[in-house]
């Protein structure tokens, strides 16, 4: 683009022209860039950018409504403005994945797989327990009920639901043991039949 080989007509205009270009205003609109926390290395752009647009809106320019420093504060702030938003000026941080892994807390999704199959898995066992047995470990250990609670509803004794809580929960142990073995030892195999007339 070229510039105006003149300034535009006018008297306040014709100082404005001259103002703009002063070594003056130059470390002015360097210092607003700095006062908007423009980065020192993107300064002397913005700073050719800010005269630029100053150059191409001056014939909209008027002296009446307001100084020359003023209207080119205006253009300083809005160059700012937008060279902050732009995507090429963003920096981003590459982090490692384990970072961003330890810095979150929730689970995986292993290991949601894992707690629903352990869950799972313990519903199974709970199922195969006496109902008084399995109402008591359910009430307290799963839904939180004060053991207070739960003995008064079963009319117990306190220290009698307790003792039927751990004995609720060695039979799901044993109960799971003998899964785990089977597990281990496969299905049983079937029986083989002879053939023949009986």
């Amino acid at each position: 683009m070229d510039l105006p080989a003149s300034p535009p007509r006018g008297h306040g205009r014709d100082h404005a022209w001259n103002t703009i270009f002063q070594e003056a205003t130059i470390r002015l609109v360097h210092g607003w860039l700095r006062k908007l926390r423009v980065p020192e290395r993107d300064r002397s752009d913005l700073a050719q950018s800010v005269f630029l647009a100053a150059v191409e809106s001056f014939p909209s320019y008027d002296p009446s409504r307001g100084s020359p420093g003023r209207w080119l504060n205006g253009i300083t702030m809005h160059v700012a403005g937008h060279h902050a938003d732009k995507a090429s000026h963003r920096r981003e941080v590459l982090t490692d994945p384990g970072e961003l892994r330890a810095a979150d807390d929730s689970p995986s999704a292993t290991e949601l797989l894992l707690a629903e199959e352990r869950r799972s898995l313990l519903s199974n066992l709970v199922l195969e327990l006496p109902i008084e047995l399995r109402s008591l470990l359910i009430q307290h250990d799963l839904h939180g009920v004060p053991m207070s609670e739960v003995a008064a509803l079963w009319s117990l004794p306190v220290s009698t639901a307790y003792k039927r809580r751990s004995l609720a929960i060695a039979r799901a142990q044993a109960v799971l043991v003998k899964h785990l073995a089977a597990e281990r030892n496969g299905p049983p195999a079937p029986v083989a039949r002879e053939c023949g007339t009986e």
